[in-house]
């Protein structure tokens, strides 16, 4: 600094110009005179007076506009080297490594390994989640999810009885048990009888079964395949529709195919085509159906084309429909890897493609993707895409014929939604492990959690007119449900990288219901409730448009997070401002119970949709009875016991289908054994069960 410009001259300077060593270690002011070497500490304990430490760097400025800066910088690294990890100091050394940056010391390493160590009481909460299924086999669930929020919530609620833990279906594989079923001399013996003979000798070559197919279903094919195109195909977007038309007719004209695949493929858009046509389909069609599925899927796992993993993506929806999520993720993972042998995942691998290939190559690669992320987000597993760059383009909607089905660049913006899913379901795998857990995660603006909570914002913030809620009401009838989608995605999302907020808030206050909490936390537990009641009123809109689709998509798992997020600020507010303190939540969630209760009239509505349908009904009556018990009850130990978890079995399970163990067989109300069950079987049955419809 120039002289001329210093507002106290240097011979009236108070302040030390530099400070020896010992001094600093002190934490003592260095009085030295000036002109003399050696400060006055020094020369009367005739120590060494040297300076060898760097001077101390000062930061000025208010925590508001650190945190801006932070947020600048980290805004400027992201958009300089996209796939940096910036949630922790050794990952931005590493980077600056990788970079061939020179980065400064820091002498804070010990407290940096600190911070990785979890506490007690993070332990606990992170704790390793091994549960067995019906094989007998071990399943791992992480921390954060679905099921792991279902059962603290529970536990917070002090309302659980001891069921043995059965999660997932039997496997798929598995023969109906027929036999049993029919031993006594019964009408229809003879036909389970045939059906399960004509079951155990299923041909596996595809002109075999596609002469059976043309000449035992033949009228109800055309119509099945149809309606997959009307209400399906829009969620889950992995055919072409123009192209498989034309081949199913070149087929239906010469019942003749030498693709596996191709006949996979077209056998699960019968299946599940069955699930919401208006025509009847009778249940030994569709064991039948899958059966042929089950016949050519090993020859189908021998081939690497887009058609393989159209046939594994459309089986693997089926499966997870039907009680069998586990097959469902094994088959989702083989699809992805096929991706990877063929290079969906990216955009500079052309093969010689026309560009209507090139185009359905990358919806196909974000169908996949966004399908496996969804998977991931609910068990709370590692991704088998993980950390790979995905250099994939979003498809041009007019070339793959979505223009009239989604509104202009519907895609881009779900994509964009798919990327922060994914980075979502990264830091939360994270936060499993101890790191960056608790409030801190959502404190420190260098975060994963605040960074994508920032990511989400701007994502709404810059959304263009026409995909905003607010002209939902002025949409095609084609439009509605992928924009009321879009935002329904949007919101699970915050939820889900919220939650971990909220719930905290919910245990601290189930100890001490007058505990402060951290202004972060609240915030964002605050974020995670606002979210969740959106995400049930956009629920509750589909339904009034008609548009609600309980069969075939994530419809009804979307409403069993939603309701279980309102339970948890039920809960919340209830301990801090008395059992009647969030009137909103209360009323969605019970709009929400009811619109669950009238889809478990449908005699389609598929074991999955099922299960989650009766847990949001089962957590709505336990919210009411939570609401006339006395506080003092509430989460204490004297309602909610020991838990204990351990390989034998868990207290809680998610409802099972003990019938049989064909991925098609029909569940009903009976087959669930709750603490609440009653409510489900009070229902009236009188009501009439409406098919799902699109209007066009």
């Amino acid at each position: 600094m120039e002289t001329n410009k210093r507002r106290v001259p240097l011979d009236k300077r108070k302040r030390t110009e530099i400070s020896c060593d010992k001094c600093k270690s002190r934490k003592q002011k260095c009085d030295r005179v000036r002109g003399q070497s050696e400060c006055r500490y020094c020369q009367i304990n005739g120590i060494a007076c040297s300076t060898t430490h760097p001077r101390k760097q000062r930061i000025y400025g208010s925590d508001e506009t650190l945190r801006h800066r932070l947020a600048l910088l980290e805004s400027l690294v992201k958009g300089l080297v996209p796939d940096a990890n910036l949630s922790s100091n050794d990952e931005m050394v590493k980077l600056g490594k990788s970079l061939g940056i020179s980065l400064p010391l820091d002498d804070t390493a010990a407290d940096v390994e600190k911070e990785k160590k979890p506490t007690n009481s993070q332990d606990d909460e992170y704790a390793v989640s091994l549960f067995p299924d019906q094989q007998g086999q071990i399943q791992y669930i992480g921390p954060s999810s679905s099921f792991e929020l279902h059962r603290k919530l529970r536990m917070l609620l002090g309302s659980y009885v001891n069921f043995e833990f059965t999660m997932f279906g039997r496997n798929a594989a598995d023969q109906p048990n027929i036999p049993e079923i029919s031993s006594t001399p019964q009408a229809g013996n003879g036909n389970d009888l045939r059906e399960n003979r004509e079951m155990s000798n299923v041909p596996s070559d595809c002109i075999s079964l596609s002469h059976l197919m043309k000449n035992n279903d033949g009228p109800i094919l055309d119509p099945l395949v149809d309606v997959f195109f009307d209400i399906i195909h829009s969620d889950f977007p992995v055919l072409h529709e123009a192209s498989f038309r034309e081949a199913y007719e070149i087929w239906s004209a010469t019942v003749s195919t030498t693709d596996p695949a191709w006949l996979c493929t077209l056998l699960c858009v019968l299946i599940l085509s069955c699930r919401v046509a208006p025509i009847t389909v009778s249940e030994e069609i569709e064991r039948r159906w899958w059966r042929y599925v089950q016949a050519l899927l090993p020859a189908v796992l021998f081939t690497t084309n887009l058609s393989t993993i159209q046939a594994l993506m459309l089986s693997a929806l089926h499966l997870h429909n039907t009680n069998h999520r586990d097959a469902c993720w094994n088959l989702t993972g083989t699809a992805i890897r096929v991706a990877f042998a063929i290079g969906l995942h990216r955009d500079d691998v052309k093969h010689l493609q026309g560009p209507l290939r090139r185009e359905l190559a990358k919806q196909l690669w974000w169908t996949l993707y966004a399908f496996e992320l969804m998977q991931v987000s609910s068990y709370d597993r590692p991704s088998a895409i993980g950390d790979v760059v995905t250099s994939t383009s979003h498809p041009n909607e007019r070339i793959i014929g979505f223009a009239g089905h989604y509104p202009q660049d519907f895609m881009k913006w779900s994509q964009q939604l798919v990327l922060l899913l994914a980075s979502t379901c990264k830091a939360l795998n994270q936060a499993g492990t101890g790191i960056m857990s608790g409030e801190d995660a959502y404190r420190r603006p260098l975060s994963p959690e605040a960074g994508i909570l920032r990511d989400l914002s701007r994502w709404k913030e810059n959304l263009p007119p026409h995909l905003r809620l607010e002209v939902t009401d002025s949409l095609a009838p084609s439009s509605l449900r992928p924009v009321l989608l879009l935002h329904a995605q949007f919101n699970y999302i915050v939820v889900l990288i919220s939650k971990p907020a909220l719930l905290r808030r919910a245990t601290v206050l189930s100890k001490v219901a007058r505990e402060p909490l951290p202004q972060s936390l609240y915030t964002v537990s605050e974020t995670c409730a606002d979210s969740a009641r959106a995400l049930g009123g956009l629920l509750l809109k589909l339904e009034a448009c008609n548009q609600f689709n309980a069969l075939t998509w994530w419809d009804i798992f979307y409403t069993l997070i939603s309701s279980m997020t309102l339970v948890l600020d039920i809960l919340c507010r209830s301990k801090q401002h008395g059992s009647r303190a969030s009137p909103d939540s209360q009323i969605l969630l019970r709009e929400l119970a009811g619109l669950m209760s009238r889809q478990l009239h449908n005699p389609r509505l598929p074991g999955t949709m099922r299960t989650w349908a009766v847990v949001v009904v089962e957590l709505h009556s336990m919210t009411e009875q939570f609401g006339s018990m006395p506080q003092s009850m509430i989460g204490s130990s004297e309602t909610s016991g020991d838990w204990q978890v351990s390989d034998t079995g868990s207290p809680y399970s998610f409802p099972i289908n003990p019938i049989g163990t064909s991925p098609i067989e029909p569940i009903t109300s009976n087959d669930f054994n709750l603490a609440y069950s009653p409510i489900v079987a009070g229902m009236d049955n009188n009501k009439m069960w409406t098919t799902v419809s699109r209007n066009k």
